[in-house]
């Protein structure tokens, strides 16, 4: 059952990763994108996704399952339980990836938005 969970918490990783990097090309890409050509544009975004995507998947897959696992090994020991590192690892790959991705889509910073928000209510 631990090698299930485990299984899928590094293809979530993984994927999320992979969005990470798809978000931040894209924003790059967006300045070049074109109103007067969609079709152009949407055909170089969607072989971008692939150039993106592909070697994530398949190249890149065994390092990341590596780096993800060692994660993984190192939170269930800290935790003494599997199940609850485990889920401490995906949840801080996570948050990490979430505040990275908020960063790259809004351009705020979730720790100066709590800092702000405890300010407020304080």
């Amino acid at each position: 059952m631990n090698k299930k969970i485990t299984k899928y918490v590094i293809i979530a990783i993984v994927i999320l990763l992979a969005e990470l990097l798809s978000a931040f090309f894209f924003l790059v890409m967006d300045k070049y994108k074109s109103q007067e050509m969609p079709y152009r544009s949407t055909a170089i975004h969607m072989l971008t996704s692939l150039i993106i995507y592909y070697p994530i998947v398949t190249f890149l897959d065994g390092f990341l399952k590596s780096g993800s696992k060692n994660l993984i090994k190192s939170t269930q020991k800290a935790t003494k339980n599997h199940l609850a590192g485990l889920l401490l690892a995906f949840a801080g790959a996570f948050f990490l990836i979430w505040m990275a991705l908020v960063k790259i889509w809004y351009n705020r910073n979730i720790m100066e938005d709590i800092g702000n928000w405890i300010e407020k209510t304080l």
